[in-house]
């Protein structure tokens, strides 16, 4: 059978050696050596071929430059941009020149096709494949604490989150905390490995209930997040707060080379206290834990733990005279007597409660087993309302209620004394925590 010729040139089928060569099939796959047509033929080449961006931010944008590659003029009537897609380019039809070019600006995202139309005989509509994969937000998942946790006043907690992105590596994405109470926290870049982590000091953030929200943010500008709500119980840690948030006075001191407070040295006729005025808490709803030494020496006296009334006090040394120092402070005093005097309701090392340094009429006594052998001794006081738990060692010897216990600002310390006899009195660890977050989250 005769083919018939694709291209509608007057010569094209003449005969049968003239038909053969000008009916070839290479115009019509797109792609021919650019000196094919002959003279007075225009012709049209790309540059590139294709538009591969591979991944871009959002949108890719690359240029294109279109040539006549022929000896005849070349008229450019259309360029076809696929959904997704745009060109920007001088107006058409426009007529190039041999050796003439067209620049072209291509921009957009997704899998496509260029179509550009002319008057080449032989490609008269040229497709160019296009491709660009838009970035992706990188992603997060938050991997502690839980929800709704409730934070012990003091304490230091590390919040982490896992990242990852298809175009950055961990490290090169940008990682954020906010609090929607203390606001802006900064933060450190993740790791290696996509973790990135926040330690939290809760001496120094605002209690109360709040939510904790992580952003992450890529090289594009794409960015998501994730929020946690928790609760910041209100209270701190000594061992992590700044040494001048202690109020020292008499012979008490902090002893910087072990780490602990000092009320007295194993010295004679001393007196010492050290509060903590980082914060005050409820006097009637708070838990207090931390380490008492008493020690070095087989003497006197003993220590207090002061809740010290922030509104009646007129200093933080209580009356002259015995007392092991808190004698006439106003709040209420857990007194650990290693001494027997005269007024004291036993002989044997003992645990009694006094309100407003009333040194002589506790409201309960429980007597302790020796506590002035040179170890380190554990104490954690509850108030709740007007209920006390004192537990030593992890038994409980007071557990009460008592009508003098009321809500007041308090400053938590300890008092200590030596006379004639005497021991080295010393306290670490001390952990104080309110309970702000007691009815968190809401029922």
């Amino acid at each position: 059978m005769r083919r018939l010729c694709p291209v509608p040139r007057p010569f094209c089928c003449f005969g049968l050696l003239v038909g053969l060569v000008a009916c070839s099939d290479y115009g019509l796959a797109g792609k021919r050596d650019d000196n094919a047509g002959g003279p007075g033929t225009p012709a049209i080449a790309a540059d590139p071929e294709s538009l591969d961006l591979g991944l871009v931010c959002g949108v890719g944008d690359i240029p294109l430059t279109l040539r006549n590659v022929g000896d005849a003029p070349l008229t450019l009537t259309a360029i076809l941009a696929p959904a997704g897609w745009e060109v920007q380019h001088a107006p058409l039809p426009l007529t190039l020149a041999p050796a003439e070019s067209l620049a072209v600006q291509v921009q957009g995202s997704g899998p496509g096709e260029l179509v550009i139309e002319s008057d080449d005989p032989f490609t008269p509509t040229l497709t160019l494949p296009l491709d660009a994969t838009a970035d992706q937000p990188p992603r997060i998942s938050l991997l502690s604490p839980q929800a709704d946790t409730v934070l012990g006043g003091g304490a230091s907690t590390v919040f982490e989150v896992q990242v990852s992105d298809d175009l950055d590596s961990p490290e090169a994405l940008d990682l954020r905390w906010l609090s929607s109470v203390d606001g802006e926290l900064g933060g450190d870049p993740p790791d290696a490995s996509g973790l990135g982590a926040l330690v939290w000091d809760g001496n120094i953030r605002t209690p109360g209930p709040q939510t904790l929200t992580a952003t992450v943010t890529d090289s594009c500008g794409n960015a998501v997040s994730t929020s946690l709500s928790f609760c910041q119980e209100e209270g701190y840690d000594a061992d992590g707060l700044d040494l001048d948030t202690w109020n020292f006075e008499g012979s008490a001191r902090y002893d910087e080379v072990n780490g602990w407070v000092e009320l007295t040295s194993a010295t004679e006729w001393q007196a010492g206290t050290a509060f903590q005025t980082a914060a005050q808490v409820p006097g009637n709803d708070v838990v207090i834990a931390f380490s008492f030494f008493v020690g070095d020496r087989s003497g006197a006296d003993g220590i207090s733990l002061t809740a010290l009334d922030a509104d009646r006090m007129t200093g933080f040394v209580g009356d002259a005279g015995g007392g092991i120092g808190y004698a006439g402070l106003p709040g209420w005093s857990i007194e650990v007597d290693t001494f027997f005097n005269r007024y004291d309701p036993t002989e044997a090392d003992h645990l009694s409660l006094h309100f407003d340094g009333d040194v002589l009429n506790p409201v309960a006594v429980a007597e302790l087993p020796e506590v002035e052998d040179g170890a380190w001794h554990e104490m954690t006081v509850v108030v709740r309302g007007q209920d006390m738990t004192v537990t030593v060692d992890g038994v409980v010897y007071l557990d009460l209620s008592a009508s003098q216990l009321s809500a007041f600002p308090a400053y938590i310390g300890f008092t200590g004394a030596t006379g004639a006899s005497y021991n080295a009195h010393r306290i670490d660890g001390l952990v104080v925590e309110g309970s702000m977050c007691a009815d968190y989250p809401a029922r």
